[in-house]
C-alpha cells in the first residue's frame, strides 16, 4: 500500500529540484518563455511579452486566434509560432493572403475545385482547407476578403465541411484558423464591409502587435539579431554595429516596422566591407528623416557635417527624457552598458 506522507515528501523534493520555467532564456536565435518558442521574434518590451504570454496559453488549444497590427510588425511569425507550439505542429501550416486574390480565385484556393469547374480547371485540385487538415490555416489580411467569400468562409468554419468549386461531394476538415489584419475590423463592421458573425467566429483570442516606433527599446536587440542573420546568410564578416549608428537606427520612426528594419540591416551588411556597420553605412533616407535637436529646438535636416559627439549627446538626452531619467532603461535602448552611459553623462555634463 502507498504511504501518502512518504509519497508527498518524495514529490516535494523532486519539484524543488526542477529549474524555474518562468524566466526568459535569450540566445542568438530565439526567445523562450515557459517552453513557448518564438523563432525569429525578438523583444523584451512589456507589451510584446504580454502577447507572448497570451499565445503561450492558447497554443495547445484549438481556439481561433486573431492577430492585429500594421504591415511589417511580424503577424505571420506569431502565427507560425502558435502553430509550432500546438498539438498540430506535425501537420501543415498553410498561409494565404486574402487581399491578393480575386473572389473566384480565393474560393478555388481555399476550397479547391473539380475538373471542368471553370475554364482552365484541367484536373481536380484540393484547396487549402483540405491541405491543412489536422493543421493550421493562416488567413492573412482577412479584412480585405470580399463579403460573399466571408459568408462562404463562415459556413465552413461553423460546419467543418468544404465543397470544392463545381463539385457536390462534401469533405470534412479539421482545421485551426489563425487570422491577421492591418485594418480595424470593428470599423469595417460599422461600414458593412465585414460580417460581425464572422468577426466573432475568428476572434477567439485577439492580440495587437505594436508598431516598432512604440517599442524602440527592442530595436538594438533586433538590429544585432538581423546583423547575425544576414551575415550568416550571405557569408559576411560583419559582426556588429557602432554605438552611434545604432543610436540613429533606434531613433528612426520605421514606418515599415520590423520588415523595413530587417531589409535595411541586410542591405547594410551586404554593402559593409568592415566587421562593424558605421554611420556612413546607413541608407540616405535614414539620415534625411532623422530629426536633430539643438539648443532645445527640433530642427529638420540631414546629419551630414554634424559632429558625431553632438549626435551622441542628443541621442542620450532624447533617451533619458523618454525613459524619465531611468538610466538602466536608457542604456538598454542605446545599446550600451550602464557604466558607459554614466561616463558619457559626466563627459557631456548632462
Amino acid at each position: 500500500p502507498i504511504d501518502v506522507d512518504q509519497l508527498r515528501n518524495v514529490v516535494t523534493q523532486i519539484c524543488r529540484k526542477q529549474p524555474s520555467k518562468k524566466t526568459e532564456a535569450v540566445n542568438n536565435k530565439k526567445i523562450i518563455t515557459e517552453q513557448f518558442v518564438f523563432d525569429g521574434i525578438r523583444g523584451s518590451d512589456k507589451t510584446i511579452n504580454g502577447i507572448f504570454e497570451v499565445l503561450r496559453r492558447v497554443a495547445k488549444t484549438n481556439i481561433s486566434v486573431l492577430i492585429e497590427g500594421d504591415s511589417g510588425t511580424g503577424k505571420e511569425l506569431l502565427a507560425r509560432a502558435v502553430h509550432k507550439n500546438s498539438n498540430r505542429a506535425s501537420n501543415a501550416f498553410m498561409p494565404i493572403n486574402c487581399a491578393g486574390l480575386s473572389e473566384s480565385l480565393l474560393e478555388s484556393e481555399l476550397f479547391g475545385h473539380v475538373k471542368g469547374a471553370f475554364t482552365g480547371a484541367a484536373t481536380d485540385r484540393k484547396g487549402l482547407f483540405e491541405l491543412s487538415d489536422k493543421g493550421t490555416l493562416f488567413l492573412d489580411e482577412i479584412g480585405d476578403m470580399p463579403m460573399n467569400m466571408q459568408a462562404k468562409l463562415l459556413r465552413v468554419l461553423e460546419d467543418g465541411v468544404v465543397v470544392p468549386v463545381g463539385g457536390h461531394k462534401p469533405v470534412v476538415v479539421d482545421v485551426r484558423i489563425i487570422s491577421a489584419t492591418n485594418r480595424d475590423l470593428t470599423n469595417l463592421i460599422e461600414d458593412n464591409k465585414f460580417r460581425q458573425d464572422l468577426y466573432f467566429r475568428i476572434k477567439g483570442v485577439s492580440v495587437t502587435l505594436p508598431n516598432l516606433a512604440q517599442r524602440r527599446e527592442d530595436i538594438p536587440e533586433l538590429v544585432r539579431y538581423f546583423i547575425k542573420e544576414a551575415a550568416d546568410e550571405i557569408g559576411s564578416n560583419v559582426k556588429g554595429i557602432t554605438d552611434t549608428a545604432l543610436m540613429i537606427l533606434s531613433n528612426h520612426n520605421w514606418p515599415g516596422n520590423i520588415r523595413q528594419l530587417r531589409n535595411c540591416v541586410k542591405t547594410m551588411v551586404v554593402m559593409c566591407d568592415r566587421d562593424k556597420i558605421d554611420v556612413h553605412d546607413l541608407p540616405p533616407e535614414i539620415h534625411q528623416q532623422r530629426p536633430l535637436l539643438t539648443a532645445g529646438s527640433r530642427v529638420g535636416g540631414d546629419l551630414g557635417g554634424v559632429p558625431l559627439n553632438e549626435i551622441e549627446k542628443q541621442a542620450i538626452i532624447d533617451t533619458l527624457t523618454r525613459t524619465e531619467n531611468n538610466r538602466e532603461k536608457a542604456a538598454k535602448i542605446l545599446g550600451i552598458g550602464e557604466r558607459t552611459l554614466y561616463r558619457k553623462i559626466k563627459e557631456y555634463d548632462l
